[in-house]
């Protein structure tokens, strides 16, 4: 991903939430509202059957998402999650590097639409669509 946007406050900020840390999240950079990052898929966040737990990945889609948007906020605003729709097409295996990829498709004054797509060796595991709320900060 060429000519990416230094790492910013909010995106370290988000980074640095205990459960994201745990999740093992890496950032791989951002530029012009896409944002690309990775996660190892774990025994920790595995099923009983190994295969990596559905929640887990959407709260991965969730920080992906909000990777993406940072950059377009005005210092004075924040995004939480208003809405979100996971679609799991595949399992993924214990072991398997999960690369994301999120892409703001739409940001207005209250409202941002991001869609993300999570992808094993090229091939697409599952996707989500969420719509984040776009706030005054405190």
């Amino acid at each position: 991903m060429p000519s990416t946007q230094p790492l910013l406050p909010r995106q370290r900020a988000v980074l640095d939430i205990p459960l994201n840390r745990h999740l093992g999240i890496v950032f791989d950079g951002s530029v012009d509202g896409v944002a690309k990052s990775h996660f190892q898929s774990t025994a920790e966040l595995a099923t009983f059957d190994g295969q990596l737990h559905g929640g887990a990945l959407s709260v991965l889609f969730e920080v992906a998402a909000f990777l993406a948007l940072a950059p377009l906020l005005q210092e004075t605003q924040h995004a939480v999650t208003h809405d979100l729709h996971v679609s799991l097409m595949r399992p993924v295996p214990t072991g398997a590097r999960c690369d994301l990829e999120a892409r703001v498709v739409r940001s207005g004054r209250t409202l941002a639409f991001i869609e993300v797509g999570a992808y094993v060796e090229g091939k697409q595991v599952a996707s989500a669509r969420i719509t984040k709320s776009i706030i005054a900060m405190a």
